[in-house]
């Protein structure tokens, strides 16, 4: 199917994506490589899918780029990236993001601006672009050299090439800020090129790294995943989980993602379910409910001798309407 529209999604190295505009309106497939404009130069990447409808495009993209004509994007009033980043004395440029990992800083341009889709890349610069995936792991290794010679505490993770090759970047994690103005002058006089060293998060880490998650798929974060939501374990309380930090960490080491992709099913069925603790009275004595079985729409409920009996929802509803019934008329 070709894809027309007038945003389309484009795919980098490491699970990079950002949306561009199709202005000329190509006809491209998923899987099409394609030159796109960027900050200084050039890139080469994937087309992915559709970035929005044709015709039906929000107010958020819209708001973020227009074409005045010429070609050129207009830069929107949004917000700009929350790194910081300095220049150094050669031609090196850092930038240090909060490698929280929570964000999806990836998706736009820094600085809020939706650039251009500018052709259909030929044969000979997609080679080119496979001679940079190659240089990447020579860079890389210099990098690490590097880095263990001024004693940085820091993990390089990636290297990617802009396609033009007027810009490396290099992605790390660490705990602390570092102090690299020493490894980006060593850099510069090595590649002679724009030095970018981003801080990533764990999450981040990850997503560029790719792997298989306990279930034995491609992570989610690198499969389809466009961006990264807090979580934490009052969503697996809530699906009836086992706090076991163990199961419920994935790949990073973080929570795993997909405890919030059913947690609108829970967190919206548990509202029709009583709470936890609340007195229950039955023939045989008086319980208290100790946990609440979602999906077969059970309740179960603890006895003062220890002794636990799994209820049907609507007789514990009709019981506890009952016991309320009751309590009213004593009180009148």
């Amino acid at each position: 199917m070709l894809i027309d529209d007038l945003f389309v999604k484009v795919e980098f190295k490491g699970n990079r994506r950002e949306i561009f505009l199709n202005n000329k309106q190509n006809g491209f497939r998923a899987g099409d490589y394609a030159v796109v404009e960027v900050e200084s130069g050039l890139d080469l990447g994937t087309i992915r899918t559709r970035g929005c409808g044709k015709g039906n495009c929000d107010g958020d993209c819209q708001s973020r780029t227009s074409d005045n004509g010429n070609g050129s994007s207009i830069k929107s009033t949004g917000p700009a990236s929350a790194g910081h980043h300095y220049r150094d004395n050669g031609d090196a440029e850092v930038h240090a993001g909060n490698g929280n990992g929570n964000g999806n800083n990836d998706q736009e341009s820094p600085n809020g601006v939706v650039r251009r889709i500018l052709r259909t890349a030929k044969h000979e610069e997609i080679n080119r672009l496979m001679e940079n995936r190659k240089a990447e792991d020579a860079a890389m290794g210099e990098c690490q050299q590097l880095v263990e010679h001024h004693g940085l505490n820091m993990k390089l993770v990636d290297v990617e090439y802009q396609f033009d090759r007027k810009k490396i970047t290099f992605f790390y994690t660490a705990e602390e800020r570092v102090d690299f103005r020493q490894l980006v002058k060593d850099l510069a006089s090595i590649f002679r090129t724009r030095i970018e060293m981003r801080q990533i998060g764990a999450r981040d880490e990850a997503r560029r790294i790719g792997g298989v998650g306990s279930c034995g798929q491609e992570l989610c974060c690198t499969r389809f995943m466009e961006g990264f939501e807090p979580i934490n374990t009052q969503y697996a309380k809530d699906q009836n989980l086992p706090i076991n930090p163990s199961k419920l960490s994935g790949a990073c080491g973080k929570l795993k993602c997909c405890l919030r992709f059913e947690w609108d099913f829970y967190a919206e069925s548990l509202k029709d379910f009583p709470s936890m603790g609340i007195p229950v009275e039955l023939p045989n004595g008086i319980a208290t409910i100790c946990s609440n079985d979602i999906l077969n729409r059970k309740v179960t409920v603890a006895f003062e001798n220890g002794a636990t009996e799994m209820l049907e929802l609507n007789h514990v509803k009709t019981i506890l309407t009952q016991m309320a019934e009751d309590s009213r008329r004593k009180s009148q």
